[in-house]
C-alpha cells in the first residue's frame, strides 16, 4: 500500500515535468506506457521482472528520449536492492543522449530521483517495523495464551491437591474415631454389660440399660458418620487414574469427565469393573491399546472400556449368545462385571467390531 502510494506521488511529479516541457500530440501514449509498466512491477512483485523491464525501458530511453522523465518512477522498484547501483551506472546512457535538449530536464529528473530514493528507504523502513510490530504482537499473544494456560493449569492442580488433602484428611479422621473413639465406647459397653450381669437391684439395672442404650445409639451414630465421611473420602479418578497408571500391558488412555460426587456404590463398581476390564485384557487379549472414558450424562453414568485386540471365532459367537441371553460364564471374567451393572439397574452391552468393547451406562 505505501509503494502504490509513493508511485502515484512519482508519477504525478513526473507527469507534471513532461507536460511542462513537451507538447506532444501523442502525450498519452508514453504515460500509458509508464503506467502499464509501473503496474506490471506491482503485479509482478519479482526482483528478476524488475530488474529486466528496467533494463528495457533504459533501451526505450535511448530511443525516445521523452521517457527519461519516468524514470525515476521504473527506477523506484529496484532501489534499496543489491541491483540499485546497476539502475545508476545505466542512467549515463540517457543522461547523455538528452544533455544537448535541456539540463534543466536533467536537474529536475535527478531531484524526483533523490526523492524516489528516500521515499522508497521510508517504504522499506515503514515496511520492516511493520513486520516486527506484527512478530511482536504475535509472539506477546502466544506469550499471552501460554501463561494463561500454565495458570489454568496450575489453578487444577491446586483444586485437585486440596481436595486430594481435603479427602485424606477427611479419611484420616474417620480412622482415628474409628480406632480411638470406637474402641472406648465398645469398652464401655462391655464393662456396662458386666455391671448388668453382677447387679441385682432393679433401679441401678434399668439406669444401667438407659445408659447402655444411650451408648449404643451413639455408637451407632459414630459408626454411620465414620462410614459416610470414609465414603466421602474416596476419589473416583485418583482410583481409577491409578489404575490406568498400574497397566503397563500395553499404553492406556482415560478419558474422565465427572463433575460431581458419584454415589459409593457406583465408586466401588466402577473401579472394580475396570480393574476387572484391565485383568481380562492382560490375561486373554493381544490388545496393542486401551482406552477408557468415565463420563457423566444429565440422566446417567457412563463407562466404557475398549481395546484393539483381536479374538477368535468361537469366542466371538460365544460372547454374542451370551450377551443375547444377558448370561455371561466365568471364563472371561463378564460375569461380575454383569452382576455389579444390575445391582445398579444399569445396562451392559459388549461389542467386538474392530476390537472389543464394554459399554455400560448407570441411571442416576
Amino acid at each position: 500500500m505505501f509503494e502504490i502510494i509513493d508511485k502515484i506521488l512519482l508519477f504525478l511529479c513526473c507527469m507534471t515535468l513532461y507536460l511542462l516541457h513537451f507538447d506532444i500530440y501523442y502525450a498519452i501514449i508514453p504515460m500509458l506506457i509508464v503506467v502499464l509498466y509501473s503496474s506490471l512491477f506491482v503485479y509482478f512483485d519479482h526482483l528478476k521482472i524488475k530488474v529486466i523491464g528496467t533494463i528495457l525501458f533504459f533501451l526505450l530511453c535511448t530511443f525516445f528520449p521523452n521517457f527519461f522523465l519516468f524514470l525515476p518512477l521504473i527506477l523506484y522498484d529496484i532501489l534499496t536492492t543489491k541491483y540499485q547501483y546497476y539502475g545508476l551506472l545505466a542512467l549515463l546512457l540517457p543522461i547523455i543522449n538528452t544533455m544537448e535538449n535541456s539540463q534543466t530536464l536533467i536537474s529536475f529528473t535527478s531531484v524526483f530521483f533523490v526523492i524516489a530514493y528516500l521515499l522508497k528507504y521510508k517504504t522499506v523502513q515503514l515496511y520492516h517495523l511493520k513486520t516486527d510490530y506484527n512478530e511482536l504482537r504475535d509472539t506477546t499473544a502466544e506469550f499471552s495464551m501460554l501463561l494463561e494456560e500454565k495458570n489454568q493449569s496450575l489453578i487444577k492442580n491446586q483444586d485437585y491437591e486440596i481436595n486430594m488433602a481435603t479427602l485424606n484428611e477427611r479419611n484420616r479422621i474417620s480412622k482415628e474415631i474409628h480406632d480411638n473413639i470406637g474402641h472406648l465406647l465398645s469398652r464401655s459397653l462391655l464393662q456396662i454389660g458386666a455391671l448388668l450381669t453382677i447387679t441385682r437391684e432393679e433401679g441401678t439395672k434399668e439406669g444401667l440399660l438407659l445408659l447402655k442404650e444411650s451408648l449404643s445409639g451413639g455408637m451407632d451414630q459414630i459408626r454411620n458418620t465414620i462410614h459416610h465421611m470414609y465414603d466421602e473420602s474416596i476419589d473416583l479418578y485418583a482410583q481409577v487414574n491409578q489404575l490406568i497408571g498400574d497397566f503397563t500391558f500395553c499404553p492406556a488412555n482415560l478419558d474422565y469427565d465427572i463433575r460431581t460426587n458419584p454415589p459409593i456404590l457406583l465408586k466401588y463398581s466402577f473401579v472394580a469393573i475396570i480393574k476387572e476390564a484391565l485383568a481380562n485384557i492382560m490375561k486373554h487379549s493381544n490388545a496393542s491399546k486401551v482406552s477408557v472414558m468415565v463420563r457423566e450424562h444429565p440422566g446417567m453414568y457412563q463407562l466404557v472400556i475398549k481395546d484393539n485386540g483381536t479374538l477368535s471365532e468361537d469366542k466371538i459367537l460365544k460372547l454374542q449368545r451370551n450377551t443375547e441371553n444377558k448370561e455371561f460364564s466365568d471364563g472371561m471374567g463378564l460375569r461380575n462385571i454383569s452382576d455389579r451393572v444390575k445391582g445398579l439397574r444399569g445396562n451392559l452391552n459388549i461389542s467386538v467390531e474392530h476390537g472389543f468393547q464394554i459399554f455400560i451406562t448407570i441411571p442416576k
